[in-house]
């Protein structure tokens, strides 16, 4: 009787034990920079970039990273897909949340060429949601403050694209 009641106590507390570990997907939005001609910048030159930024912006770290694009352009393919590897790897400025797998990146200032680019992105990433790695694409590098506009985004693994940031006039 004391054996097995002593085996139930070690089945409850190591599956205790076992639910604190449970691993989730990070919230992880990445975002791919252009320079001031349209070009995609270089992974050095996105590294400076990044290294001017905090290590964490709100709940989400920064980090520099890449993204596999597929052949069309227009989608790409997760670090876990077994196609990752065929894509065009592109490296990217990420903000990541690995602790509670949820995010909030509400606005974040880039500064290029001693240009600032302010970017209110206002993502909510929660645990349960499908799309948990947007992957944004720039508009060129310029001077001023810009919103994404979140209406309609793709909810399949597909780049958001750059006209979806709008200028936002300043206050006056």
């Amino acid at each position: 009787m004391k054996l097995g009641f002593s085996i139930i106590i070690l089945l409850i507390c190591g599956s205790a034990s076992i639910s604190q570990a449970q691993y989730c997907n990070p919230a992880v939005v990445s975002y791919l920079v252009h320079d001031e001609n349209g070009k995609l910048l270089s992974q050095s030159e996105l590294k400076a970039v990044q290294e001017q930024l905090p290590k964490s912006i709100g709940d989400a770290d920064t980090f520099l990273g890449e993204i596999s694009l597929a052949e069309d352009g227009k989608s790409f393919y997760r670090p876990e897909s077994v196609n990752f590897d065929k894509g065009k790897k592109i490296p990217a400025l990420e903000f990541i949340n690995a602790r509670t797998c949820t995010m909030h990146l509400s606005e974040v200032t880039l500064v290029y060429h001693e240009k600032r680019m302010r970017l209110i992105f206002n993502i909510d990433i929660a645990r349960n949601q499908s799309n948990r790695r947007p992957v944004i694409d720039s508009l060129v590098f310029q001077e001023g403050r810009f919103e994404l506009d979140k209406s309609g985004l793709p909810e399949a693994d597909e780049l958001i694209p750059s006209f979806r940031w709008k200028k936002v006039k300043d206050k006056g």
